[in-house]
C-alpha cells in the first residue's frame, strides 16, 4: 500500500506540474495571441480603438482604457498610450515610474519632452532629490534649457552642495538674455556671495548691449555704484543715443571701459552720420590708446559707412581694407551707387568662396558689362560667358542672368522616384508619424517625422519620405522635408499646386498672375493654411488681422472673425486683393509691391525716396531689412518657377518698366 501511495503522490505531482506548465504557457502566449489578433484588424479599426482608448483615458475610465490597450498589442502607436497615460498625470507620477518609462520608450519622439515637463514640475515643487534622480551633471552640461539648468543648481544648493552650485551660477548669470523666473531665487543668493562683483556685472552689461537687449541692459544698471555706475550709465545711453559719443569731454579718461564705450558709440553712429563719426574718431584715436585691431576695425567701419554716401576709399587706402565685413560692405555700397568700376574692384577682392556665390557671380558679370575698358574702349568680353553659366542655375540670380541674355531660364527639374513602402517599413519613426497623422496627433507626428529624418543618411531616401507626406496632404511638411533632403531639383515637392482653383479665381478678379499669388503663399506659409506667425499673421498668405480688416473694407466684404483667416478661400481672397492693390499703388512695379506686402508701404516709400533712379535689381539689394530683401528675391524667383510649371516657356523675372522712376 505504501508503494501505491508514493506512486499516486508522484503521479499527482507530475500531473500538477504539467498543468502548471500548461497554464504558464497559455499566460505567456496571450500577448502573442493578441498580437496575432491585431493583424486581423483593419487600419481603420485600429485607429478607432486607439482614439477610444485616449477618450477613455481622458474620462478616467481606466478599466476600459486597459481593455482597449490589450487589443492594440503590436500596433505601432501602442507606446503612445503609455506616453499619454504618464503625460496626463505628471503632477502625481514618481521618479521611478518616469525613469522606467524613459528606459522603455527612449526612442519615442516626445519622450525627452515628457522628461523636461516632469523635471520642471519637480523643480517648481522644490523636490530636489527627485529632480537629481533624473537630471544629472551630464544633462546640465549638454542642456540648452536655462530653466532646467537653474533648477539643477538650485537642487545642488538645496541638497547641501552650496559651493558647487554658486560657482556654476556665474556662467549662467552672464547670459546676454533674460533668464527664467525660476532662476531668480538662485541669482539672489549668488549676488550676495563672493562670486558677484561689479566687474562681473560689467561683463553682462557689455553682452546685453551688444545683443541689443535694451530692457535687460537698463535693469543691470542697478548693480553698479560710484564710478562704475557713471561708466555703466554712459554705456547704456551711448547705445540708445549714439550722438552722445560726440560729447568728447565726457570720455576723456583713457581707460579700457571708456575705450569700449567710445568704440561702440562710434560704430553705432557711423551708420547714421559717418562724417561726424569720422571727425570724432580723429580726436579719440589721438587722445586714447586704442589697440591696432580697434583702429583697423574703426577705420574699416567708417570706410563702409562713407562709401554708402557715394565716396569710396582712395586708391592709396585700398590695401588697408582686408576684412570680409569691409569688402562685402564696399561691394554692396557700389551696387547701391551703381558704381561699376568700384563694384568690379571690390568683388575681385572677395574670398574665393564668397566670390563663387550666386550673388557675386551675377554682380561681377554685370559690373564687367557696364565697365568700359580704358584702352580698347570696349566692354569686358567675358561677361556673357559668366551670365550664360549662371543662367543654367535655378535661382534668383540665375533668372536675372537669363533675362540679361534674353534666353529661357533653367528649371533643372528632377522627377525620378523610388517606391516609398520599403523605406517606411524599416523606419519605425516614419511609420509612427504617418499613423499619428491618421489619428490626428499632428504635433507628435511631426516630432516622429523629424526623428525619422535624423536617422537617415541617404538623401534620396529622405526625398522619398518627403513624397510620402506630400501624398497624404501635408504640403508644408513636404516642402520642409525637401529642404532637409537637399532635394532642390524636385519641383513637384518644392512648388505645390494646392488651391489652384482659388488662386485662379482670385487672379482673375485682381488682374494679376496666379503664379505671383502662389509664390507669395509658398514664401509666406509654405502652403500651410493653419500657419500663424509670432507677430500674429495668419493663414496661407499670412495676413495680419488689422490688414485683413482694412482689405475687407476695401472689398466691401465682411470678415466674420480673425479665425476665418485660416480658411484658404477667405485668406486667398483677401491676400490677392491686397497685393493687387499694392501693385496698382506702385504703378505696376511688382518688386515694390512685394516689398510693401512684407514690410509695409511707409517703409517702402522711404526706401524709394532715398534711391531714386536706381535700376530695380540694384534697389532690391539695397533694401535695409535682410528679411524683406530675401523675401522679394524669393517671391520673384518662385513666381517665375510657377510660370514655367504652368507652361510659359519664356517668362522674365523682371517685367519691362519695373525700374525706379526719378521725380
Amino acid at each position: 500500500m505504501g508503494g501505491l501511495k508514493i506512486f499516486a503522490t508522484e503521479t499527482l505531482s507530475k500531473s500538477f506540474r504539467q498543468w502548471t506548465l500548461f497554464i504558464s504557457f497559455l499566460l505567456t502566449s496571450l500577448p502573442c495571441l493578441a498580437l496575432d489578433k491585431t493583424k486581423d484588424l483593419s487600419d481603420f479599426k485600429k485607429r478607432q480603438i486607439y482614439s477610444e482608448s485616449l477618450d477613455n483615458l481622458r474620462k478616467g475610465a481606466l478599466t476600459k482604457f486597459n481593455k482597449n490597450r490589450k487589443k492594440l498589442k503590436g500596433y505601432v502607436l501602442e507606446p503612445y498610450l503609455e506616453y499619454h497615460r504618464i503625460n496626463g498625470k505628471l503632477n502625481n507620477v514618481g521618479a521611478e515610474e518616469v525613469e522606467t518609462f524613459l528606459e522603455n520608450h527612449s526612442d519615442l519622439a516626445p519622450s525627452p519632452i515628457l522628461k523636461i515637463r516632469w523635471l520642471k514640475k519637480q523643480g517648481a515643487k522644490r523636490k530636489w532629490k527627485n529632480f537629481l534622480s533624473i537630471f544629472k551633471e551630464q544633462d546640465f552640461l549638454l542642456s540648452s534649457n536655462a530653466e532646467l539648468k537653474c533648477y539643477y543648481l538650485r537642487s545642488l544648493y538645496g541638497t547641501g552642495k552650496k559651493k558647487e552650485a554658486l560657482r556654476k551660477t556665474t556662467k549662467l548669470w552672464l547670459s546676454p538674455k533674460s533668464q527664467p523666473k525660476s532662476c531668480d531665487p538662485l541669482f539672489e543668493v549668488w549676488r550676495s556671495s563672493q562670486h558677484f562683483n561689479q566687474d562681473i556685472a560689467w561683463q553682462r552689461l557689455e553682452k546685453t548691449i551688444k545683443a541689443n537687449q535694451r530692457t535687460l541692459s537698463k535693469y543691470l544698471l542697478r548693480f553698479f555704484s560710484g564710478a562704475h555706475k557713471t561708466r555703466a550709465n554712459a554705456y547704456y545711453l551711448v547705445h540708445t543715443q549714439p550722438r552722445r559719443i560726440l560729447q568728447t569731454r565726457n570720455f576723456t579718461a583713457d581707460t579700457e571701459k571708456n575705450r569700449t564705450v567710445i568704440e561702440h558709440g562710434l560704430v553705432r553712429l557711423s551708420t547714421r552720420d559717418p562724417q561726424k563719426t569720422l571727425q570724432a574718431w580723429k580726436k579719440y584715436r589721438v587722445t586714447h590708446n586704442f589697440s591696432e585691431l580697434q583702429k583697423k576695425v574703426m577705420t574699416e567701419r567708417l570706410s563702409v559707412a562713407i562709401a554708402k554716401t557715394g565716396v569710396f576709399p582712395a586708391e592709396a587706402k585700398r590695401p588697408e581694407i582686408t576684412s570680409a565685413f569691409a569688402l562685402i560692405g564696399l561691394a554692396d555700397a557700389a551696387i547701391a551707387a551703381a558704381n561699376w568700376q568700384e563694384l568690379n574692384f571690390w568683388v575681385s577682392k572677395l574670398s574665393k568662396e564668397e566670390k563663387s556665390t550666386h550673388k557675386w557671380r551675377f554682380w561681377r558679370a554685370l559690373s564687367k558689362e557696364n565697365s568700359i575698358d580704358s584702352d580698347s574702349g570696349s566692354n569686358s568680353p567675358d561677361h556673357e560667358d559668366d551670365f550664360l553659366k549662371l543662367a543654367q542655375e535655378r535661382n534668383y540670380y540665375g533668372f536675372l542672368a537669363a533675362d540679361r541674355l534674353a534666353i529661357p531660364s533653367s528649371l533643372n527639374a528632377e522627377t525620378d522616384l523610388a517606391n516609398s513602402e520599403k523605406i517606411i517599413a524599416r523606419n519605425i519613426h516614419a511609420k509612427r508619424a504617418l499613423e499619428l497623422f491618421a489619428v490626428g496627433e499632428e504635433l507628435n507626428a511631426r516630432r516622429e517625422w523629424f526623428k525619422a529624418f535624423d536617422q537617415i543618411e541617404d538623401q534620396h531616401e529622405k526625398r522619398v519620405l518627403a513624397h510620402a507626406v506630400k501624398n497624404i496632404g501635408k504640403i508644408s511638411l513636404a516642402i520642409f522635408s525637401a529642404n532637409l533632403a537637399d532635394a532642390t531639383d524636385d519641383l513637384t515637392l518644392r512648388f505645390p499646386n494646392q488651391y489652384a482653383p482659388q488662386f485662379d479665381r482670385a487672379s482673375h478678379k485682381g488682374g494679376i498672375s496666379p503664379s505671383l499669388l502662389k509664390a507669395i503663399a509658398r514664401q509666406e506659409s509654405a502652403y500651410d493654411p493653419r500657419a500663424k506667425s509670432s507677430a500674429g499673421a495668419r493663414g496661407l498668405m499670412q495676413l495680419m488681422p488689422r490688414t485683413a480688416r482694412l482689405v475687407a473694407r476695401r472689398m466691401n466684404v465682411k470678415l466674420t472673425s480673425e479665425d476665418s483667416l485660416y480658411d484658404p478661400f477667405v485668406n486667398i481672397q483677401l491676400g490677392s486683393h491686397h497685393i493687387a492693390w499694392l501693385i496698382e499703388r506702385y504703378k505696376g512695379n511688382r518688386p515694390h509691391a512685394i516689398a510693401a506686402y512684407n514690410a509695409g508701404e511707409s517703409r517702402v516709400d522711404r526706401w524709394l525716396k532715398e534711391k531714386n533712379g536706381l535700376p530695380i535689381e540694384n534697389w532690391i539689394e539695397t533694401i535695409p531689412f535682410k528679411e524683406t530683401r530675401n523675401y522679394v528675391k524669393n517671391v520673384l524667383a518662385f513666381t517665375l518657377v510657377y510660370e514655367r510649371l504652368s507652361g510659359n516657356s519664356r517668362p522674365s523675372i523682371l517685367k519691362s518698366g519695373e525700374r525706379i522712376i526719378g521725380d
